[in-house]
């Protein structure tokens, strides 16, 4: 099998790493090229053994798969590149956000096999979310579903629903971190130095995930369960409930959803 990576941001990078050691593909098979992080290329080329061209005709050759990495601003240009040499076989994988199945075909004129997958930067760890919308008679899809399974879980959408999953996994982390970030700056303001207040809060996240992924019952039940009547965990959750905190998060996933609704339509 032979992946190729137009691009090799952290995006990209998370999931051809994910992929080599998972032992999905060999890194024999991995060839990348970015003529924008040339320096990071090299890097992956050292550390992971993958394959390095600025030769658009030899990274097309037989490529079963290209993905395209690039910033959605620098699709056209990447597309250039790629038409000459696009092969009828070669199945093409958009990371790019807001760049449409269409579009992409249209694009390259070649009419060839199209997804676009959206991961989340917990790639980079292999726990992302990904969500997959295929074109119309994309065959095999089972062996990209396994594929991306090596970074993380699948979720499959028609491409109407990506905008949801743009805004839910995609730009997910960078809410919760967000969250966190206040969460520490409580901490200080209760009077924890701010090394303290960011290790608390850390270690804190680090638990309470590690105890999301052992068991398996819903959210209202595991915070029901360490939540004594009238104790402090009470108290402070009393508080919480006064703030609108719900709808508060769903105007943010509605925002995120907008913009990459937004992006769709250049």
């Amino acid at each position: 099998m032979k992946i190729v990576f137009f691009g090799a941001g952290n995006m990209a990078s998370a999931i051809f790493t994910g992929m080599i050691e998972k032992g999905i593909v060999k890194a024999d098979d991995i060839y990348i090229t970015s003529k924008t992080n040339r320096v990071a290329a090299m890097e992956f080329k050292e550390s992971l053994g993958v394959n390095v061209s600025y030769d658009d005709a030899e990274l097309c050759a037989d490529a079963d798969y290209i993905v395209l990495a690039s910033k959605p601003q620098n699709f056209k240009d990447v597309a250039k590149r790629i038409r000459p040499y696009l092969e009828e076989k070669t199945k093409l994988i958009s990371v790019m956000a807001g760049i449409q199945i269409l579009t992409i075909q249209e694009e390259l004129g070649k009419g060839n096999s199209v997804a676009r997958i959206m991961p989340n930067t917990n790639a980079m760890v292999q726990y992302s979310v990904n969500g997959i919308a295929f074109s119309d008679g994309f065959d095999n899809k089972d062996e990209l579903i396994d594929l991306m399974a090596s970074f993380g879980k699948n979720v499959v959408v028609g491409e109407d629903g990506m905008d949801n999953i743009t805004a839910a996994t995609g730009s997910g982390p960078a809410f919760l971190y967000y969250i966190y970030e206040q969460y520490a700056k409580s901490l200080e303001e209760l009077g924890f130095s701010k090394e303290d207040a960011e290790q608390l809060t850390r270690n804190l996240v680090i638990g309470t995930g590690k105890t999301l992924s052992e068991r398996p019952e819903s959210f209202e039940k595991l915070r029901t369960d360490i939540t004594s009547k009238a104790g402090t965990t009470e108290a402070g959750l009393n508080t919480l409930s006064e703030f609108k905190l719900r709808e508060m998060i769903t105007d943010t996933l509605g925002s995120a959803r907008d913009r990459s609704k937004k992006l769709s339509e250049r």
